[in-house]
């Protein structure tokens, strides 16, 4: 399964940490399949793609909005 596929069919916190754990392993994998390899790019392109698709459907309103952004800010602090 490819991670466009794994990414498509979390649908739950442990499949959702094995997805993080997916992407960071293609990472170091296949970097040079990664358009943005630094995390600044990363964030970019994140924001991006949001903002860009906003109105197409792609994410629903009521998300866990604020899980997500825990998740991020735990990336910049936790060791």
């Amino acid at each position: 399964m490819d991670l466009f596929e794994k990414c498509i069919h979390v649908d739950s916190k442990d499949e959702l940490i094995q997805f993080i754990k997916a992407l960071r392993h293609d990472l170091l994998v296949n970097p040079d399949e990664w358009e943005n390899q630094t995390l600044d790019g990363f964030l970019e392109a994140m924001e991006s793609w949001m903002e860009d698709t906003i109105d197409r459907g792609y994410l629903p309103d009521q998300a866990e909005w604020k899980s997500l952004a825990a998740i991020l800010y735990m990336g910049k602090i936790y060791e």
